[in-house]
């Protein structure tokens, strides 16, 4: 299937890429007000990454409660070489929510050491990508950069159409664990259907371990990710031209033994009722919450199923001392 998108030269070296949404996709607008009608209520945690959004994400990373980031870097600090040895033909590195791309230089540093050009193709929904291509471009020569902005789903399949040579897909930060499993799955499938023979993925799974490491994880003492969470509020208030009272929620984090995922709501403070363009009246009793993340924490079990469901198969795994994080490396 061919994917619609607009290309956008910003200089020799950078050219971003605007891919259009499926046809299927809601708007932004349907998707908060379904998920607020729904019962239980829920958004998609892919609407916290606003330019503000991925400005507090850089900043709950950088928290000492949250492990996910440093223990990722240092992997791939201690093995970015030998990540870049068994790629060493690949000359095309795609990111998945490339962010600021602040872990991924670990891996840029390694690749141009062998290749003196590179492209990086970073994805995400958010424009942040602009200034962290460009802070890129300062560091490293002989890199190119061909962003995209858009969807996973699109972005991956646009980037699989404009690039033919052998690529390693990066999905770092334990993002799979976003998804709930069905999906994750799905997501993975979707994802090696559009990797040719010679491509590879690397990516991030976040482990099962200590729930009070977990649970502090995502409940910091400076309150970042409390704001990261209530964002999304005041993201609807800027977007839909809503009144939400945002004082009016706090944030809830917890681990779901059950479920082996952290849970993360935004919980109504009392009895309240706003309306959001067309969707009449919404209303929240007190302590009723809006889902707005899962992230799921795997065993080696959970990465092998979903591999094998994905007709992937796991070439190496790279883990931290304490057992905190898997990296892993896949091909077809």
């Amino acid at each position: 299937m061919s994917i619609n998108f607009t290309e956008n030269k910003i200089n020799d070296r950078f050219t971003l890429y605007f891919v259009q949404n499926g046809n299927a996709k809601n708007t932004f607008s349907l998707d908060v007000i379904n998920g607020l009608q729904a019962n239980p209520k829920t958004l998609p945690p892919k609407y916290f990454y606003d330019f503000a959004g991925s400005i507090l994400f850089d900043k709950i990373c950088m928290t000492p409660e949250y492990y996910v980031t440093r223990t990722e870097a240092s992997i791939l600090e201690k093995h970015s070489d030998e990540i870049a040895r068994v790629n060493s033909e690949k000359k095309i590195i795609i990111e998945l929510g490339s962010g600021s791309s602040f872990k991924t230089r670990y891996i840029l540093n390694s690749f141009i050491k062998l290749n003196t050009n590179l492209t990086y193709v970073p994805i995400d929904l958010s424009e942040i990508l602009v200034q962290s291509g460009k802070e890129l471009l300062k560091d490293f020569e002989g890199l190119s950069i061909k962003g995209i902005i858009g969807e996973y789903e699109e972005s991956i399949s646009a980037a699989s159409e404009i690039f033919h040579e052998p690529k390693l897909i990066v999905f770092l930060g334990s993002s799979i664990g976003n998804f709930d499993l069905h999906h994750a799955e799905i997501f993975l499938k979707n994802l090696s259907s559009n990797m040719k023979h010679n491509d590879s993925l690397l990516i991030g799974f976040d482990l099962v371990k200590d729930i009070n490491v977990l649970n502090a994880a995502y409940n910091d003492n400076e309150g970042i990710t409390a704001e990261f969470n209530l964002n999304l509020l005041k993201r609807i208030n800027n977007e839909l031209s809503s009144n939400i009272n945002v004082n009016n929620f706090e944030h809830k984090a917890f681990f779901n033994s059950d479920k082996s995922r952290i849970e993360m709501h935004l919980v109504s403070k009392c009895i309240q009722s706003f309306s959001l363009k067309g969707s009449g009246l919404i209303s929240f009793k007190e302590n009723e919450t809006i889902h707005t993340e899962n992230s799921y924490k795997f065993t080696d079990e959970m990465i092998k199923d979903l591999a094998i469901s994905a007709g992937l198969k796991i070439n190496n795994v790279w883990k931290d001392p304490q057992n905190y994080f898997g990296l892993c490396f896949m091909s077809k």
